[in-house]
């Protein structure tokens, strides 16, 4: 998980980019702000666990993987933003569902592997502890 967790806190970071990429795109620089100002708190909340080691890092990014998936599905209802494709708002709550889902996952079985390292017992989401 090491090697991923900056991976997932930047990503989280960019999520909202994305959405204000397709406004600037379609030429419209007032909806490209308004969806930074909406994205503000995934920026501020993996820019917290990108650069601090806080141990609810994975909670906080798995909950705003999955918030963002949330915000996809309403996103249509939110804003008038001609640049984004009919499409992707829902394959993008597909995949932020999906990667929180595993960043949650994760979250989840960490402290016990933790425990099980330390004890020398085998360590893996299917493994049974001994």
């Amino acid at each position: 998980m090491r090697g991923e967790s900056w991976l997932y806190s930047a990503s989280v970071i960019l999520l909202p980019l994305i959405y204000s990429g397709f406004a600037l795109a379609a030429g419209e620089g007032q909806v490209a702000l308004c969806e930074m100002l909406v994205g503000t708190p995934f920026i501020v909340g993996g820019v917290i666990c990108l650069v601090s080691r806080i141990p609810l890092s994975a909670l906080i990014v798995g909950a705003l993987w999955i918030l963002h998936a949330v915000f996809d599905l309403i996103h249509d209802a939110l804003f008038v933003n001609t640049g984004v494709p009919g499409w992707y708002p829902v394959f993008c709550a597909a995949i932020d569902l999906v990667v929180g889902a595993y960043i949650l996952r994760l979250a989840r079985w960490l402290p016990r592997a933790a425990f099980r390292l330390a004890s020398g017992a085998n360590v893996g989401p299917g493994t049974q502890s001994q």
